[in-house]
């Protein structure tokens, strides 16, 4: 018996912290209306017409949602939903909310078990407290894509690095169908790989990394075609961003606008953040992890800065990089700062029950 919980400990101790976390998590929702009420903001709603509903042909007329539509909203994470709520009779909410509670112990496992072997053998616990118990936690924790999209990433990098090329080429396909980023993702792998086999003179990992991209945008491209389908517009997705106020212009100029105009303070104080830790990764060797979150920071920002903080630091290739943080600080100052981000996760998620567009 000891032996089989030595062997399966990060596993175990990874099952017991992201219980901990959903279940205070949970209750906190308590005095807000309960927990699929209380938990259902803003995107969620989109999520939850489509898995009621589908897709739309049309957009809405309503006076709030008028030229609106859900394309924007990638089809994995609500068919999935969908089905279970098939499957259970759940409510459209709750089985959203099921499924991504679900996902989260397999996220956590799979991140620990790849920051144990890939970024620091010592300090895994850590990294799994942090991600679990922190403020990034929260989006991982509702009906967002976020859980979804953090375990196809992880399953992608870890698979990259193992050159496991089958289940790659699957989560880069997965990855494509759950968030307009997930090309981003799937070409920064692929590159990775190619650059690597380049040196390496491996004409066999070359192509796979090659054929990883490939996988990605044959999943992209059933998307868009499902969206001139259904609506004679194969870049719907991209076109609908410009009714929550997204617009292409170059990175910088959304900086300035906040600075100028005093407004986005939230996204503009989470890009500077946001630019110290991808420093910081790259400071300490994490190539492929910080790439990718460049990639990602990079693309958001081109759009805007509302939501920024969600993309990059729900993403727990983040947290691996904040993790490093501690490398050299004493166990005290680690065990307050852990606390401390608890505290304040506790009070960002009351913020998220209480509507705040600060965390939006």
């Amino acid at each position: 018996m000891k032996k089989i919980l030595k062997a399966n400990k990060l596993l175990f101790f990874s099952f017991i912290i992201a219980a901990f976390s959903l279940a205070i998590f949970d209750l906190e929702t308590i005095p807000f209306g309960g927990l699929t009420y209380s938990t259902c903001k803003w995107d969620c709603m989109w999520y939850r017409d489509i898995i009621l509903h589908g897709y739309q042909t049309d957009t809405y007329l309503s006076l709030r949602h008028i030229g609106m539509a859900a394309w924007p909203f990638f089809p994995l994470f609500p068919s999935l939903a969908a089905g279970l709520k098939y499957l259970t009779g759940l409510t459209a909410e709750g089985a959203a909310l099921l499924l991504n509670q679900t996902l989260f112990f397999f996220m956590v496992a799979f991140a620990a078990l790849y920051y144990k072997k890939f970024v620091d053998s010592q300090k895994y616990i850590l990294f799994i407290l942090l991600l679990c118990l922190s403020p990034f936690s929260l989006w991982c924790k509702v009906q967002y894509s976020e859980c979804i999209y953090a375990l196809i990433t992880i399953c992608i990098v870890y698979f990259a690095k193992e050159k496991k090329y089958i289940p790659l080429f699957l989560c880069s396909f997965l990855a494509t169908l759950t968030r307009p980023t997930g090309i981003m993702l799937v070409g920064t792998c692929g590159g990775y790989l190619m650059v690597e086999a380049i040196r390496a003179r491996n004409l066999n990992d070359f192509l796979n990394g090659g054929f990883s991209i490939m996988a990605g945008s044959l999943g992209l491209s059933a998307y868009m075609l499902y969206l001139y389908y259904l609506s004679g517009d194969a870049l719907a997705f991209s076109h609908l961003e410009r009714s929550w106020g997204r617009e292409f212009k170059f990175p910088g100029l959304w900086l300035m606008d906040a600075i100028t105009h005093g407004h986005r303070i939230n996204g503009l104080i989470s890009a500077f953040i946001d630019m110290f830790f991808l420093y910081y990764g790259f400071k300490k060797r994490m190539y492929l992890e910080t790439s990718i979150l460049t990639v990602t920071f990079l693309c958001a920002i081109s759009s805007g800065l509302e939501s920024l903080h969600r993309y990059i630091m729900g993403n727990p290739l983040f947290v691996m990089i904040f993790t490093r943080i501690f490398d050299h600080k004493s166990k005290k100052f680690t065990n307050y700062a852990v606390l401390g981000l608890f505290v304040l996760n506790i009070i960002v998620s009351a913020m998220w029950f209480n509507d705040s567009h600060y965390i939006h």
